[in-house]
Protein backbone atom coordinates (compact mmCIF):
# COMPACT_ATOMS: atom_id res chain seq x y z
CA UNK A 1 0.00 0.00 0.00
CA UNK A 2 1.17 3.64 -0.70
CA UNK A 3 0.04 6.63 1.67
CA UNK A 4 0.51 10.18 1.60
CA UNK A 5 -0.42 12.48 4.89
CA UNK A 6 -2.59 15.32 4.72
CA UNK A 7 -3.14 17.99 7.07
CA UNK A 8 -6.97 18.12 6.18
CA UNK A 9 -9.10 15.91 3.10
CA UNK A 10 -12.51 17.20 1.61
CA UNK A 11 -14.06 14.19 0.43
CA UNK A 12 -15.54 13.85 -3.05
CA UNK A 13 -17.35 11.33 -5.26
CA UNK A 14 -20.34 9.23 -4.74
CA UNK A 15 -20.21 8.21 -1.10
CA UNK A 16 -18.69 11.15 0.70
CA UNK A 17 -17.13 11.23 3.86
CA UNK A 18 -15.07 7.33 4.76
CA UNK A 19 -17.48 5.09 7.36
CA UNK A 20 -14.62 5.02 10.11
CA UNK A 21 -13.26 2.11 12.69
CA UNK A 22 -11.80 2.47 15.82
CA UNK A 23 -8.65 0.16 15.44
CA UNK A 24 -7.37 1.24 18.51
CA UNK A 25 -9.83 2.66 20.97
CA UNK A 26 -8.53 6.51 21.36
CA UNK A 27 -5.44 5.50 19.51
CA UNK A 28 -6.22 4.53 15.62
CA UNK A 29 -8.95 5.00 13.19
CA UNK A 30 -9.26 3.19 9.78
CA UNK A 31 -11.63 5.03 6.60
CA UNK A 32 -13.36 2.81 4.21
CA UNK A 33 -15.25 3.47 1.24
CA UNK A 34 -19.14 3.58 2.19
CA UNK A 35 -20.04 1.85 -1.26
CA UNK A 36 -17.27 -0.56 -1.70
CA UNK A 37 -15.50 -1.13 1.16
CA UNK A 38 -11.92 -0.10 0.01
CA UNK A 39 -9.22 0.88 2.68
CA UNK A 40 -9.16 4.65 2.12
CA UNK A 41 -7.44 6.17 4.79
CA UNK A 42 -5.81 6.22 8.56
CA UNK A 43 -5.90 8.27 11.76
CA UNK A 44 -3.26 7.74 14.42
CA UNK A 45 -3.14 9.64 16.99
CA UNK A 46 0.72 9.97 17.36
CA UNK A 47 0.89 11.38 13.86
CA UNK A 48 -0.81 14.82 12.99
CA UNK A 49 -1.66 14.21 9.18
CA UNK A 50 -4.83 12.03 8.20
CA UNK A 51 -2.94 9.02 5.72
CA UNK A 52 -4.30 8.49 2.40
CA UNK A 53 -4.25 5.36 0.45
CA UNK A 54 -2.75 6.89 -2.61
CA UNK A 55 -5.03 4.68 -4.80
CA UNK A 56 -8.17 6.53 -3.31
CA UNK A 57 -7.06 10.21 -4.88
CA UNK A 58 -7.92 11.58 -8.37
CA UNK A 59 -4.51 12.03 -9.18
CA UNK A 60 -1.78 10.09 -8.70
CA UNK A 61 0.59 11.77 -11.00
CA UNK A 62 1.78 14.81 -8.49
CA UNK A 63 5.67 15.29 -8.33
CA UNK A 64 5.06 15.21 -4.67
CA UNK A 65 3.51 11.83 -4.30
CA UNK A 66 7.51 10.83 -4.60
CA UNK A 67 8.07 8.16 -2.15
CA UNK A 68 10.20 8.84 0.91
CA UNK A 69 9.92 5.76 3.49
CA UNK A 70 9.34 2.10 2.92
CA UNK A 71 8.28 -0.19 5.71
CA UNK A 72 8.82 -4.10 5.57
CA UNK A 73 11.24 -3.25 2.95
CA UNK A 74 12.69 -6.83 3.12
CA UNK A 75 9.17 -8.21 2.20
CA UNK A 76 9.29 -6.17 -1.29
CA UNK A 77 8.48 -7.69 -4.47
CA UNK A 78 11.37 -7.86 -6.40
CA UNK A 79 9.78 -6.13 -9.60
CA UNK A 80 9.25 -2.81 -8.31
CA UNK A 81 11.69 -0.54 -7.88
CA UNK A 82 13.36 -0.41 -4.74
CA UNK A 83 12.96 2.70 -2.20
CA UNK A 84 15.76 4.88 -1.55
CA UNK A 85 17.06 3.99 2.84
CA UNK A 86 15.56 6.95 4.52
CA UNK A 87 14.32 7.84 7.56
CA UNK A 88 10.55 8.59 8.19
CA UNK A 89 9.51 11.64 7.25
CA UNK A 90 6.44 14.39 7.73
CA UNK A 91 7.20 16.82 5.35
CA UNK A 92 3.55 18.02 3.76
Amino acid sequence: MWWVGFQTVTWTGEGGEPTWYETFEGEAKRGFCPTCGSRLAAIDSDIPEIGINVTALDDTCSPDLVPIHASFRDNAVHWLPPVPETEHSTAG
